[in-house]
């Protein structure tokens, strides 16, 4: 598996928990604990980005 590969599995892992923790908050009712799981979707996003970018700025090469 070339690095590109192993960049967009981990991409794809990172994109099902974090719909998956979004899934988690929508049907939370505490309000702590829903922000909470709202935080860690959240950060993930920047990780999916970031790893996004890498991707588009090394051609695919990373």
């Amino acid at each position: 598996m070339t690095a590109n590969q192993q960049i967009q599995q981990c991409i794809q892992q990172c994109i099902q928990t974090r719909d998956k923790l979004n899934t988690m908050a929508g049907s939370e009712t505490n309000q702590q604990n829903k922000m909470m799981l709202h935080e860690g979707a959240h950060h993930l996003n920047l990780c999916i980005e970031e790893c996004n970018f890498t991707v588009q700025h090394t051609g695919g090469m990373a």
